[in-house]
């Protein structure tokens, strides 16, 4: 038994694997914009079966995004991005980065920052500590402190990425 599916053959068609979960988040995932919030602010989400017999949630307006071999495809979300909008924290900081694409850009960048130049506050062995595009400022995050979740929240995903194409690199 193969553990790492797809690992022979082509790496397309019917050698092709995936975790099962399948749909855009977005309208245009290849694009950086807001619109992963405003599309899980702007739909009622329920949970269904997706193509690759994962659950997952649609909305009953079937959104559709760019599809993974051209077209389009149904806009889906996972349980951890419908969960966003049942916690009242989280859902303060969704409703901010759907209504304000400049505070996802500053957050994105604080988390992008804390997350590759100082090793999460340990700044006696910090790396990349060249220019840096942002600037953390306490006296900023103090007066905003859903920036500081927010950043929490961004840098969290940004783990989970980096792992998940780590362990892709690695096999």
């Amino acid at each position: 038994m193969d553990a790492w599916k797809g690992k022979c053959g082509t790496g397309s068609g019917a050698d092709t694997w995936t975790s099962g979960f399948e749909g855009p988040w977005t309208v245009n995932p290849i694009q950086w914009d807001n619109s992963y919030f405003t599309t899980l602010v702007g739909h009622n989400w329920s949970n269904s079966t997706g193509p690759g017999g994962k659950q997952q949630w649609h909305s009953s307006e079937k959104p559709q995004g760019l599809g993974a071999f051209g077209g389009s495809e149904e806009i889906m979300m996972l349980t951890s991005d419908v969960a966003l909008l049942n916690d009242p924290m989280y859902l303060d900081i969704v409703n901010e980065f759907a209504g304000d694409s400049t505070a996802l850009d500053e957050s994105f960048a604080a988390a992008w920052h804390k997350l590759t130049t100082s090793e999460f506050g340990n700044d006696d062995n910090a790396r990349c500590t060249g220019a840096a595009p942002y600037v953390a400022s306490p006296a900023k995050d103090a007066a905003a402190p859903s920036t500081s979740a927010a950043s929490g929240l961004l840098t969290s995903c940004m783990i989970g990425f980096l792992l998940a194409v780590s362990v892709i690199a690695l096999n």
